[in-house]
């Protein structure tokens, strides 16, 4: 119908037409007038159906940025999980090491607490990432399909964070105190996991349909 077409050039105003475009809203008028035609079939005027299928399309601005590629549909729940789980691998490996340190160089076998404590923190997330994901494994979200400049951010931050660190560290080297020990590569790989898990939240949401196939 020509007030279907005129609609959707209207949604794409001001959008560089490329091949692609051209598909998606080919594609999204047919998808219109396919359930234009279904209402009206069923007995309902032409005016309401079109105000239905208008109303069943949801965000329309929304819409646009995922049919022009600057937004993703995405399984969060799963894609928070699969970060989360990560987490723990990172998390556990991290531990040992600062369990190994304080072991060695401060208060011995009750290194295993602090550790164990330390661990926690990546274990107690993850969970609630897991639960919240099995209770609703198909709930979609869409989110931005570039974070880069939010990757850099956590790079930078990652980095001014530890440089700091590592200052005082060489500062207090030779103070006398409990602080004479090199420690500061425990935040140092600790605050990497900022940068870490913002990269893998990139990386997934642009290769969505190598992890998630089904993802709509």
């Amino acid at each position: 119908m020509e007030s279907v077409r005129y609609f959707v050039k209207g949604l794409f105003r001001g959008i560089p037409e490329t091949e692609k475009i051209t598909e998606q809203r080919e594609e999204l008028e047919r998808h219109i007038n396919d359930r234009l035609a279904d209402y009206m079939d069923s007995g309902i005027p032409e005016k309401e159906a079109f105000s239905r299928v208008v109303e069943s399309l949801g965000n329309l601005d929304e819409l646009i940025d995922v049919i022009t590629g600057e937004w993703v549909k995405i399984y969060l729940k799963k894609r928070d999980w699969f970060m989360m789980a990560g987490g723990i691998v990172y998390g556990t490996l991290y531990m040992v090491a600062v369990g190994i340190w304080f072991y060695f160089h401060a208060v011995g076998i009750y290194a295993v607490y602090i550790a164990v404590l330390g661990w926690l923190g990546f274990i107690v997330p993850a969970l609630i990432g897991y639960i919240k994901y099995r209770n609703q494994p198909l709930a979609t979200a869409v989110v931005p399909a570039d974070i880069s400049s939010s990757v850099r951010l956590s790079v930078f931050g990652w980095a001014g964070i530890s440089l700091a660190c590592w200052i005082v560290n060489i500062l207090l080297i030779n103070s006398g105190t409990f602080l004479s020990v090199v420690w500061a590569w425990m935040p140092t790989f600790g605050i990497l996991t900022w940068p870490l898990m913002t990269a893998a939240a990139d990386w997934m949401t642009k290769n969505l349909k190598v992890l998630f196939p089904d993802a709509e």
